[in-house]
Formats: structure tokens, C-alpha cells, sequence
């Protein structure tokens, strides 16, 4: 099943200060914080329409860079679909083209999305996600 009408959901920033790069989107994009997670080490910060929009994740101080796994990358990006069949069945396919699955399919703990991770050819990681709040019944996005 093709991801034939997916939209952005969020992108995920490593960060090596948490609370500078939190005071940076807020105070510069007008951005709120809608979740902490203090074990994972992340803020989630909102425009106002979402849960979040961006989310922050400090690294350890020792990771010679900023980006996904200690390299300069971005962490990830998510696509929203409409059902989470959509995001089951995708599982199939991935792995019949044995794309590698990171995580999932899971439901997320902070927005309670249904979600499954997978790295691209270059190793980056993508996340296809539910989100029924994204789409209008008929069908829009919203």
C-alpha cells in the first residue's frame, strides 16, 4: 500500500543543549512547549495546532556531532496517514524489500500516534505515523 496522500507531521532536532535550543523556537518562532520527556531527554514545542511540530533531543556529551546518531544528519521525519492500517500495512512491504525497521509498529507514549520507523538507502530515518486528527471525514486534510 503507497503512502498516496501522506502530509509532514514533525521533524525531530538532536540538540547539544536542550534548554538553549527550547528558549531558541521560543523565543524566536513564538513556538510553546506542549510535552517534556526527561528520560529521553526531549521537548516538544507546538505552533498551536498540533501536539508538536519540531521536537528537540539533547545528545550526550560526548557525540562529537549534532544529528542522528552522532553524524551530521537530521534525526527524522514523519508522514502523517489517515488510518493506522495504513501504518501496519506498510510493515509488509518494507520488509519484503528488506528496508530496515527501527521501531514500530508501536503507539507513541506522547502523542499516542501509531507509528513504524525505517531507514531510507542513506540511512535515514523515516517515520510514517497516524494521526485521525490530520484528516477531515471527508476526507481533506485539515
Amino acid at each position: 500500500m503507497p503512502v498516496n496522500d501522506g502530509i509532514l507531521g514533525h521533524i525531530v532536532f538532536n540538540v547539544r543543549n536542550l534548554k538553549k535550543s527550547e528558549e531558541f523556537y521560543r523565543s524566536i518562532l513564538g513556538m510553546k512547549v506542549s510535552a517534556r520527556n526527561r528520560r529521553t531527554k526531549m521537548s516538544f514545542l507546538s505552533f498551536g495546532r498540533e501536539h508538536h511540530d519540531i521536537a528537540l533531543m539533547e545528545l550526550p556529551a560526548s557525540a562529537k556531532y549534532v544529528g542522528g546518531k552522532g553524524t551530521p544528519k537530521l534525526h527524522h521525519f514523519c508522514v502523517y496517514v489517515r488510518t493506522p492500517e495504513e501504518v501496519d500495512g506498510l510493515v509488509p512491504i518494507l520488509n519484503r524489500r528488506k528496508v530496515t525497521i527501527v521501531s514500530g509498529p508501536v503507539n507513541l507514549e506522547v502523542a499516542g500516534n501509531r507509528s513504524v520507523a525505517f531507514l531510507d538507502p542513506d540511512g535515514n530515518r523515516v517515520e510514517i505515523a497516524c494521526n485521525v486528527n490530520k484528516f477531515k471525514h471527508d476526507n481533506r486534510v485539515r
